[in-house]
């Protein structure tokens, strides 16, 4: 069998290889024109997908601080009723099947880090029938500092047995890159129609679709 250049591959999961962005998108549009407050997809990006905190910094900007208004209470109400029509039609990002069946047929090892919880990785690895493909998911549950940390890179690795210098890391969101570089990992930043403006010069390469990736490519990536 031919050496492969990394010992394991780790993705990310929402916006990487499940498109939930697209619903959490549409989902903040719509919540925002509801209260009237001015909404970007540009804001979107660099404030909301990714970052810990942005469903916070959602509830902030919609709650009125002079006792008027909805309470954070109804407003995330509200966020999950909308979610939940929005995500009927959440789809894998494109290209993810193919590379999947590639990597796997290759011989490399899988694990999904994420910052979201167990269930939720669990719902749509299920509905999209992505367990065959990957030895370990590592979830915002199994850590105590979630992204940009790279505790969840981390605890990817040592689930598979690698060391975290031989994996390779396909990533969309600034935290993760982060929290994949800061584990010491090579990272490839997938990037969007949504997230295209975003700064990810910090990660070793950016590519548009993970539809370009193949085994022969990963390969370039060691020259």
């Amino acid at each position: 069998m031919t050496e492969l250049p990394f010992d394991a591959i780790i993705f990310d999961h929402d916006g990487t290889l499940v498109d939930t962005e697209r619903a959490d998108l549409e989902t903040c549009r719509i919540l925002y024109q509801e209260h009237g407050v001015p909404f970007s997809i540009d804001y979107w990006a660099k404030h909301i997908v990714g970052y810990m905190g942005g469903y916070d910094r959602v509830l902030n900007d919609l709650t009125s601080r002079n006792g008027h208004g909805p309470t954070r209470a109804r407003v995330w109400e509200r966020f999950k009723e909308l979610w939940d029509i929005t995500s009927e039609n959440v789809e894998l990002m494109p290209g993810v099947m193919p590379l999947l069946a590639q990597l796997y047929a290759a011989g490399y090892p899988m694990a999904v880090a994420t910052a979201s919880d167990r269930e939720w990785v669990k719902r749509w690895f299920t509905r999209f029938e992505l367990w065959p493909y990957f030895q370990a998911i590592a979830t915002g549950d199994d850590v105590v500092h979630n992204k940009p940390a790279p505790d969840v890179y981390l605890f990817a690795a040592a689930q598979l047995g690698v060391s975290p210098e031989c994996c390779l890391v396909f990533e969309d969101s600034l935290p993760g890159v982060a929290a994949a570089k800061a584990a010491g990992m090579r990272v490839v930043a997938v990037s969007s129609p949504h997230t295209k403006q975003l700064d990810y010069s910090t990660a070793d390469m950016i590519i548009d679709t993970l539809e370009t990736v193949t085994t022969a490519w990963i390969e370039t990536l060691t020259l």
